[in-house]
């Protein structure tokens, strides 16, 4: 069973949770961060990690006015990325084997990316999109430039990331305060890139946000579609149904 854990911590995860409540053309940042990391292919049940006086904000703004089903559970999170994750990983049924890690503040990850770290986790043990530096990038040592021979094999490790529950939890158990996937890769486990996308990045500041509108605006068929459950259109079919609907 898949299991998705989305993350606010005020560390570690990009923008401070209150600002994740902020609209993105029409939907929270938060919403839009939900929905980015929701397979295609598969049925998933999510936890939503957020400070405990965001829970029923969280409930009532993102989850239920935008039909957010799969999130099954909403759960207060510590102040930081590593407990955030706990919590999350503590919420979930014991039968999810597989769980994608989703930052709430990353909702420009195009459709489809989340079945491939998905697939690519189940054959090892995790799995991360990352996308190829297009910068040139050197070492700066004492104001002198040092070329790196090693950039056409240097990546920026993108999300979500997918692991076998066993991975996450041994990484979450070490008592370290390096990101989890690096932990994982320092516990051995088999780690998978798939395929990035240059504009899925982590948004921390307002300029991040102005940026994700142009991106969004350029290439919303990109992403999933979400829309608030209380301005769409009135189903016929339903209201058919419906007996106390006037004849």
């Amino acid at each position: 069973m898949l299991g998705l854990i989305v993350i606010t911590a005020d560390t570690g995860a990009g923008l401070p949770p209150q600002s994740l409540f902020d609209s993105l053309l029409g939907a929270p940042l938060l919403a839009r961060g939900i929905a980015a990391a929701l397979p295609v292919s598969e049925a998933v049940t999510a936890v939503l990690v957020v400070p405990q006086e965001f829970v029923d904000r969280a409930k009532a703004e993102v989850v239920e006015r935008f039909g957010l089903d799969e999130v099954e559970r909403i759960v207060a999170g510590g102040p930081d990325r590593k407990s955030a994750l706990k919590a999350g990983l503590a919420a979930l049924p014991e039968d999810v084997d597989v769980v994608l890690v989703q930052e709430g503040a990353r909702g420009l990850v195009p459709v489809k990316v989340a079945d491939a770290v998905v697939a690519a986790a189940r054959q090892g043990d995790a799995a991360v999109p990352a996308a190829a530096l297009k910068d040139t990038i050197v070492a700066d040592e004492g104001g002198s430039l040092v070329a790196l021979d090693v950039r056409p094999s240097l990546r920026a490790l993108q999300g979500p990331a997918a692991y076998k529950r066993a991975a996450l939890a041994a990484a979450l158990n070490e008592a370290s305060d390096a990101d989890e996937l690096e932990v994982s890769a320092r516990l051995g486990a088999t780690i998978t890139l798939t395929e990035g996308d240059d504009d899925n990045r982590l948004l921390r500041d307002s300029a991040d946000v102005s940026r994700a509108i142009e991106v969004f605006s350029r290439r919303a068929a990109d992403y999933a579609f979400i829309y608030p459950s209380d301005l769409l259109p009135d189903d016929p079919l339903q209201k058919a149904l419906d007996p106390s609907e006037a004849r």
